[in-house]
């Protein structure tokens, strides 16, 4: 009895932590207004990503082995291949119902935020959005949809080219033209 009563004190007293779901889900709600927009679509989209911790992220255990210089040309060339995924696809964006379900914190800074997008006459989609705050910025690092974590995925895929024998970064960014 002693032993519950102390145990359920302590959880009273105990310091919550912040919640990252509030913030993390202010900057999909931001982004998916200006997303839908036709003028300010893709800088909304190339603006809420953190392009840098996906490259780094992408390129994995070889981001050891490339110079500095390597990976800046590298995430100069992610960040053009995201800007053209965008535009391929910005009509399914405009005039899309974008709504913020909820969203589920994995930490303080970081948590995943569940969408459901309507594109025009279309069947909705689900996607989720994996979000960190670093430096008081939250930013994307990965979106899931249909069951594929994007930066999860294109992980895969650079780590298969330059797994290659004498593969190198020159490889990685030709895959993404």
């Amino acid at each position: 009895m002693i032993r519950t009563l102390l145990f359920t004190a302590a959880l009273v007293l105990a310091p919550l932590p912040a919640l990252a779901g509030p913030e993390a889900e202010a900057l999909i709600a931001g982004a998916a207004a200006d997303i839908s927009d036709p003028v300010k679509g893709e800088e909304a989209f190339t603006r809420s990503i953190d392009v840098a911790a996906v490259a780094r992220f992408a390129l994995g255990k070889h981001a050891r082995r490339v110079s500095a210089e390597e990976q800046a040309r590298f995430t100069d060339a992610l960040t053009i291949f995201l800007a053209e995924t965008f535009r391929d696809n910005a009509d399914k964006f405009q005039d899309a119902d974008i709504v913020v379900l909820g969203s589920k914190d994995r930490s303080a800074t970081d948590s995943i935020v569940e969408t459901r997008i309507t594109p025009r006459g279309e069947d909705p989609l689900m996607v989720r959005w994996r979000v960190l705050e670093r430096q008081g910025e939250w930013r994307v690092v990965d979106v899931e949809v249909l069951g594929l974590w994007l930066a999860i995925e294109q992980r895969a895929q650079i780590s298969a080219i330059l797994d290659r024998p004498r593969a190198t970064i020159d490889d990685a960014i030709a895959a993404l033209s």
